[in-house]
C-alpha cells in the first residue's frame, strides 16, 4: 500500500507521480497508440486519404459502452480490494479478542504453572496461524515466519500438512479443548472461545475465496480487447476535426482507458506484494506485537514502516 502525508503533497506532485503508479504498467501501450495516431495524422495532412478516416459518431457510442465496462470492472475489483481489507481488520479483532479472553477465562487453582504455558503456547499459535494466513495468500513459504512460534513437534505437524493454516487452527481448537478436559475453562466459556475459533475460519475461507476466484477471464479479455481496439482507431475519427492536435488528444484519451483497467488488474488481487495492495506484512506484524504485548511479553519486533512510501 502506498502511504503519504497528504497535508504534504500538492497536486503538482501528483500529476508528475509516476512511481509506484500504474503508468510504469501502462506506458508503452499509450506510446503504441501515441505513435500510430502520428502516423495516422501525417498521412491524413499530409496525402489527404480521406477515404479511409471515419467520423466521431461510432466513436462516442462506443466510448460510451468501454466506460460502463470500465466502470463496472473498476467497481468490482475495488469491492474485493475493500472486502479483504474488512476481512484482515476482522482478523485483527478477532485475535485480540481470542487473546483477552485466554487471559480470563483460562483459570485454575492448581497447576498454575502449566496453565500459564498453555496460555503462552496459545497466543503464540494465533501469532502462527496470522503469519500463516498471510504467506498462505501470496504463496509464500512460511517456514521462517512461524517457527518461533511453534514448539518442533507442533512446527513439524504443520510443515507436514498441506494447508498450513488450517492445520494450526487445528491445533488451536486441540488446545482448547484440552483446556476444557482439565477444567481450566468451563463449559459456558467454552462456546465463546470457539466461536472465536471459528470466525478465524471464516476468515481464512473468505479469504480464499477472493484470491481463488478472480473477474472471469473472459471479461478481461473483452475489455483488453475493446479499449485496445478503440484507442488504435480513434485517430481516424478525430483527425479530420482536429488536425495537429489528434495525437495529444489521443493521448489523453488513452492514458485514462488503459490507466482505469490497469487499476482494475491491479486491484482483484489486494493479496498481492503490488505497491497498491493490502499491507498484510504491516498488519501481521501490528497483530503479532499487540498480542504479545497483551501477554506481557518484553521481547515484541518493531512495527514495519514504509519503505519509499510504500507499506507492504
Amino acid at each position: 500500500m502506498i502511504v503519504t502525508d497528504k497535508n504534504k503533497i500538492s497536486w503538482v506532485w501528483l500529476l508528475f507521480h509516476f512511481r509506484s503508479s500504474s503508468f510504469m504498467v501502462t506506458w508503452p501501450r499509450i506510446l503504441t497508440v501515441t505513435v500510430t495516431s502520428m502516423f495516422v495524422t501525417y498521412l491524413e495532412l499530409y496525402y489527404s486519404i480521406q477515404e479511409y478516416t471515419l467520423t466521431t459518431t461510432p466513436f462516442l457510442l462506443l466510448g460510451v459502452i468501454m466506460g460502463i465496462f470500465l466502470a463496472f470492472r473498476t467497481n468490482a475489483s475495488y469491492d474485493r480490494y475493500w472486502e479483504g481489507r474488512k476481512l484482515w481488520g476482522a482478523l485483527v479483532n478477532t485475535s485480540r479478542s481470542l487473546t483477552r479472553q485466554t487471559c480470563f477465562m483460562l483459570n485454575s487453582v492448581h497447576d498454575i504453572m502449566e496453565l500459564q504455558h498453555l496460555r503462552q503456547a496459545f497466543v503464540k499459535r494465533v501469532i502462527a496461524f496470522v503469519h500463516a494466513l498471510r504467506c498462505h495468500l501470496r504463496n509464500e513459504n512460511c517456514v521462517e515466519e512461524i517457527k518461533k512460534f511453534l514448539s518442533p513437534e507442533d512446527l513439524s505437524m504443520v510443515l507436514q500438512s498441506i494447508h498450513r493454516p488450517l492445520a494450526i487452527l487445528h491445533q488451536l481448537g486441540r488446545d482448547l479443548a484440552f483446556a476444557r478436559n482439565r477444567r481450566w475453562l468451563n463449559e459456558f466459556s467454552y462456546p465463546f472461545m470457539d466461536a472465536q475459533l471459528n470466525e478465524l475460519s471464516n476468515i481464512l475461507g473468505s479469504c480464499e475465496r477472493i484470491k481463488n476466484t478472480p473477474i472471469p477471464f473472459s471479461y478481461s479479455v473483452l475489455i483488453q480487447r475493446i479499449v485496445a481496439s478503440y484507442c488504435l482507431l480513434l485517430p481516424f475519427g478525430l483527425v479530420e476535426t482536429i488536425g495537429l492536435l489528434t495525437p495529444l488528444v489521443v493521448l489523453m484519451i488513452s492514458y485514462a482507458f488503459f490507466e482505469l483497467d490497469a487499476i482494475g488488474n491491479e486491484i482483484e488481487d489486494p493479496f498481492g506484494l503490488h505497491p497498491n495492495d493490502l499491507p498484510l506484512t504491516a498488519i501481521s506484524r501490528n497483530i503479532e506485537i499487540n498480542l504479545l504485548e497483551l501477554m506481557n511479553e518484553h521481547n515484541r519486533p518493531e512495527a514495519l514502516k514504509p519503505k519509499d512510501d510504500i507499506l507492504l
